[in-house]
Protein backbone atom coordinates (compact mmCIF):
# COMPACT_ATOMS: atom_id res chain seq x y z
CA UNK A 1 0.00 0.00 0.00
CA UNK A 2 2.89 2.45 0.48
CA UNK A 3 4.49 1.78 -3.04
CA UNK A 4 1.54 2.67 -4.34
CA UNK A 5 0.97 5.73 -2.12
CA UNK A 6 4.21 6.40 -3.16
CA UNK A 7 3.64 6.34 -6.84
CA UNK A 8 0.38 8.22 -6.47
CA UNK A 9 1.89 10.88 -5.10
CA UNK A 10 4.76 11.44 -7.39
CA UNK A 11 2.26 11.14 -10.30
CA UNK A 12 0.32 13.66 -8.51
CA UNK A 13 3.34 16.14 -8.27
CA UNK A 14 4.24 15.46 -12.03
CA UNK A 15 1.09 16.79 -12.96
CA UNK A 16 1.28 19.81 -10.83
CA UNK A 17 4.66 20.71 -12.44
CA UNK A 18 3.15 20.18 -15.73
CA UNK A 19 -0.19 22.03 -14.79
CA UNK A 20 2.39 24.96 -13.77
CA UNK A 21 4.16 24.74 -16.87
CA UNK A 22 1.13 24.20 -19.46
CA UNK A 23 -0.53 27.79 -17.22
CA UNK A 24 2.46 29.80 -17.66
CA UNK A 25 2.78 29.32 -21.84
CA UNK A 26 -1.17 29.78 -21.84
CA UNK A 27 -0.23 33.56 -20.13
CA UNK A 28 2.96 33.77 -22.02
CA UNK A 29 0.69 32.86 -25.43
CA UNK A 30 -2.04 35.05 -24.51
CA UNK A 31 0.36 38.13 -24.00
CA UNK A 32 1.76 37.47 -27.57
CA UNK A 33 -2.07 37.15 -28.86
CA UNK A 34 -2.69 40.24 -27.56
CA UNK A 35 0.05 42.19 -29.10
CA UNK A 36 -0.34 40.29 -32.25
CA UNK A 37 -3.99 41.87 -32.26
CA UNK A 38 -2.69 45.36 -31.66
CA UNK A 39 -0.64 45.50 -34.34
CA UNK A 40 -3.33 43.77 -37.07
CA UNK A 41 -5.60 47.03 -35.43
CA UNK A 42 -2.46 49.06 -36.34
CA UNK A 43 -2.23 48.22 -39.72
CA UNK A 44 -5.53 47.86 -40.63
CA UNK A 45 -5.41 51.69 -39.76
CA UNK A 46 -2.34 52.05 -41.69
CA UNK A 47 -4.09 50.36 -44.98
CA UNK A 48 -6.74 52.55 -44.23
CA UNK A 49 -4.60 55.99 -44.59
CA UNK A 50 -2.79 54.87 -47.10
CA UNK A 51 -6.19 54.36 -49.37
CA UNK A 52 -7.11 57.73 -48.60
CA UNK A 53 -3.77 59.03 -49.27
CA UNK A 54 -4.06 56.93 -52.77
CA UNK A 55 -7.52 58.89 -53.08
CA UNK A 56 -6.08 61.77 -52.95
CA UNK A 57 -3.10 61.31 -55.30
CA UNK A 58 -5.74 60.53 -57.80
CA UNK A 59 -7.92 63.41 -57.27
CA UNK A 60 -8.11 66.07 -59.64
CA UNK A 61 -7.49 68.51 -56.67
CA UNK A 62 -4.28 67.09 -56.27
CA UNK A 63 -3.31 66.83 -59.98
CA UNK A 64 -4.12 70.37 -60.44
CA UNK A 65 -1.96 71.69 -57.12
CA UNK A 66 1.14 69.68 -58.54
CA UNK A 67 0.48 71.42 -61.83
CA UNK A 68 0.47 74.47 -60.34
CA UNK A 69 3.39 74.46 -57.95
CA UNK A 70 5.77 72.18 -59.76
CA UNK A 71 5.07 72.38 -63.21
CA UNK A 72 4.15 75.95 -63.00
CA UNK A 73 1.19 75.38 -65.36
CA UNK A 74 -2.30 77.96 -65.59
CA UNK A 75 -5.26 77.81 -67.02
CA UNK A 76 -5.58 79.82 -70.62
CA UNK A 77 -7.94 82.66 -69.21
CA UNK A 78 -5.54 83.10 -65.63
CA UNK A 79 -3.55 85.66 -65.26
CA UNK A 80 -0.58 85.37 -63.21
CA UNK A 81 1.02 88.42 -61.11
CA UNK A 82 4.56 87.72 -59.98
CA UNK A 83 6.20 90.03 -56.97
CA UNK A 84 9.65 91.70 -58.62
CA UNK A 85 12.38 91.05 -56.72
Amino acid sequence: MVAIAAIVMVLLVGLLVQSQKLSARNRQYEAQKSQLEQQISDEELRAAEIENLHDYINSPEYIEKIARDKLGLVYRDEILFQAEN
